[in-house]
Order: C-alpha cells, then sequence, then structure tokens
C-alpha cells in the first residue's frame, strides 16, 4: 500500500458521493474506477471481481498496471498519460489486460480526467468495457 495522505475536501467529497452512489454502480456491467492523480485505485464497483478477479480490498491501493495491467508497449502508456494528465483529455483504447488467475480479456478503456477548480488534474474515472464474452 502507498503512503499518501490525502487531506483535501475534494478527496472526502469523491469518496462521500462514491459511497452514496455505491447501489447504484455497483448495477453497471462496466467496471468503474476512480484513482488519484498518479493512477493509485481508490474506488472500484463490484464488476472489478468478475471482470479482474481481484476484489475490491485487492485492489484499492494500488493502480492497474500493478495488478493486471503492462500489456502494452512504453509508447502507449506515455501517450495515456499525456493524453489525461497533461492535455487534461479523456482517452479511449481497447486494450488486452491480464485476470488474477493468468487469463486474458479484452475490451475497450475510457479514462476521463476530473480537474478541481483550478484546472488540476486531481482525480480520474475509468470506464472499462469487457469485450471477453462477446468475441
Amino acid at each position: 500500500m502507498r503512503n499518501k495522505t490525502y487531506t483535501t475536501d475534494e478527496f472526502l467529497k469523491v469518496l462521500y458521493k462514491a459511497a452514496e452512489f455505491k447501489g447504484g454502480l455497483d448495477k453497471l456491467t462496466e467496471l468503474l474506477l476512480v484513482t488519484d492523480e498518479d493512477g493509485v485505485i481508490l474506488f472500484a464497483n463490484e464488476a472489478i471481481l468478475k471482470t479482474t478477479g481481484f476484489s475490491m480490498e485487492e485492489v484499492v491501493g494500488k493502480t492497474p498496471g500493478e495488478l493486471w495491467g503492462n500489456q502494452k508497449d512504453k509508447a502507449f502508456y506515455q501517450d495515456k498519460w499525456q493524453t489525461i494528465k497533461a492535455e487534461k483529455r479523456p482517452f479511449s483504447a481497447t486494450v488486452t489486460n491480464k485476470r488474477k488467475d493468468g487469463t486474458y480479456f479484452g475490451g475497450d478503456l475510457r479514462i476521463y480526467p476530473v480537474l478541481n477548480e483550478q484546472g488540476q488534474v486531481t482525480f480520474f474515472m475509468s470506464i472499462y468495457s469487457d469485450l471477453t464474452e462477446a468475441v
């Protein structure tokens, strides 16, 4: 687990809203992640288990790359971070990742930067549509 302290009201608001809407978010078939500005997972809906094989408890405090990602080349990740963090624009791609059990899953990934009032990236919201069964 990372040793990062969050003291901003924004963080508390995001967690409060995530908890408030958790029942609805868990009904989504798509995987929804909320991460901090470094990609550390703060929240995941229940689709996390079906999609990746990891539980919510296993993913909080880690990055997707540590758990199921890093299946693409370095240029892909450089482009992703340039788009979402430097340019503050949404990013989308079709990706293949590895589940906890070692099997692969493919899908559409969309990452949206969340900006504070000063226009700084504070969080990312990621939506992953698993296309494994559709293939």
